[in-house]
């Protein structure tokens, strides 16, 4: 019976001070998980930066002119080689911050007229309007973001089809 006793003592210390060692791995564990977590958000950051410098690159030796849209200030730049052209704010649409994604965008056609007036088309991402243009019906999914008039203007006879945009988070 002692030696029955004996053994349970042991087992339940044995027990317990397993549980402690593995809270404590649970905690480390833990803390490098985050650490992984902020560490994958640093390299994604650092790779968006390295893409916008690799466009300016590109568009700085391709010698044309070219936007940057920043999402979250809601600005925009009209530039050529390193230089800024025109600054300008926009206003987006509703579907633009979750539905346009960082990064280049072709300007693949502008329309001008009376039933468009003035608009630039990136595709099926992003149309750059008047503040008071109505979009037509076969783009009005497309996220859209708005100018004033005179800003517009100097964009939309600046640049031309083939153009580049880049959009920055």
């Amino acid at each position: 019976m002692k030696k029955i006793y004996n053994i349970s003592i042991i087992l339940f210390i044995l027990c317990f001070s397993g549980v402690e060692g593995t809270a404590q791995e649970q905690d480390e564990r833990a803390a490098l998980q985050k650490q992984q977590q902020v560490l994958q958000e640093q390299v994604a950051t650092l790779k968006r930066e390295q893409d916008f410098l690799l466009f300016r690159k590109t568009m700085y030796a391709a010698d044309s002119k070219y936007l940057v849209l920043n999402s979250e200030k809601k600005t925009g730049q009209l530039m050529y080689k390193n230089r800024v052209l025109k600054d300008f704010r926009f206003t987006p649409s509703r579907n633009f911050p979750g539905a346009v994604q960082s990064g280049m965008l072709v300007l693949t056609k502008k329309s001008e007229g009376k039933t468009d007036r003035n608009a630039l088309i990136f595709g099926t991402a992003l149309i750059i309007q008047w503040k008071r243009a109505v979009v037509p019906k076969r783009e009005a999914r497309i996220p859209a973001i708005s100018l004033t008039k005179k800003d517009m203007l100097s964009v939309f006879s600046a640049v031309e089809e083939g153009a580049t945009a880049y959009i920055v988070r």
